[in-house]
């Protein structure tokens, strides 16, 4: 049996998720020579990662997080500031899982762990809004008050955030935007079925002028099933923006739902590609990075370091 020191690390927040995280019924359906190769370990705030990095590194990595996106922000930038020393393995355990969901990784947590024990590294872009690195998504507008007013409610849960979105839905107004920007080209579809669908498929929209909510994603999913941009490829040295105008009575039956689905289409959703941008905002409004809320701002920055970002994943992710 490995010892102690050399185990690979699985932190995990017990305040994250809807769902209480019992490490023993995380370990059990695993074979015994996987068990004995990691250690559960409750984690929390202030965030203090030294100890666990140090510890991951030792035993050859990576270092498993089990919990929501916010907890694997906060992994991330403690390995980014050391440098990448191991790769981050994402174990769903919060409300919307977003990262986890992008990247394919199986939702039951034993199942996600077996399959990232037997998985590969794969190289993320690594984005960042005014410095701050993120790994999934950031934006402004509609979704960052949610995600600001999310914070600032009891509980969790998608039925908690939709409360949020209900709450705001009728009162926010669109934001007018100013770019400095490098647009690129949107992927043209490789396949024969893929190409005779393009004629039913948007075409990439110019920078807007006005967003309702405006995001910036490196993978597809905000979490809890929204395919906010199932284009992105966190490979590509891009960021792929999405707006969503807001939806009318009708259209929260009518074209909602296709967010839900990875192939879905709907008239709400524009996009488009760039490698790097300059906003202005007519006023200061809100932002979130993975989710988190951030400050008000109204000017950002948003960059791409290529391939920065070591990330553990299955074999049923896409991106090699």
């Amino acid at each position: 049996m490995a010892s102690q020191t050399n185990r690979l690390p699985i932190l995990f927040n017990p305040a994250s998720g809807t769902v209480a995280k019992d490490p023993h019924a995380l370990l059990r359906p695993l074979p015994k020579e996987l068990r004995d190769r990691v250690e559960p370990i409750a984690f929390g705030p202030p965030w203090d990662f030294e100890a666990p990095i140090a510890q991951a590194v030792a035993a050859g990595g990576p270092l498993f997080v089990w919990g929501g996106d916010g907890t694997l922000h906060h992994a991330a930038k403690a390995l980014i500031d050391r440098g990448c020393p191991v790769p981050l393995a994402a174990i769903p355990g919060g409300s919307g899982n977003g990262l986890a969901r992008g990247l394919r990784t199986p939702l039951e947590p034993a199942n996600a762990l077996r399959r990232l024990l037997e998985g590969r590294e794969l190289r993320l872009d690594l984005p960042h809004l005014d410095g701050e690195p993120f790994l999934n998504v950031c934006g402004t507008g509609f979704e960052a008050a949610v995600a600001h007013h999310f914070d600032a409610l009891p509980g969790r849960g998608f039925a908690t955030y939709a409360r949020a979105c209900w709450e705001l839905w009728r009162t926010w107004q669109a934001g007018i935007l100013d770019w400095e920007a490098e647009p690129i080209p949107s992927i043209p579809p490789q396949g024969r079925i893929e190409r005779m669908g393009k004629g039913f498929h948007p075409s990439s929209a110019g920078l807007p002028a006005r967003a309702w909510s405006l995001c910036f994603a490196n993978l597809p999913q905000y979490g809890s099933g929204l395919w906010i941009a199932p284009g992105a490829d966190p490979t590509d040295g891009a960021l792929q923006w999405v707006t969503l105008a807001r939806p009318s009575w009708y259209d929260l039956v009518a074209e909602v739902p296709a967010l839900f689905r990875e192939s879905g289409r709907t008239p709400l959703r524009q996009e488009g590609r760039l490698r790097r941008a300059t906003l202005r905002l007519e006023r200061p409004l809100p932002w979130h990075v993975d989710g988190e809320p951030a400050a008000e701002r109204d000017r950002a920055e948003l960059t791409v370091e290529t391939r920065a970002f070591r990330m553990q994943v299955t074999g049923a992710c896409p991106w090699t």
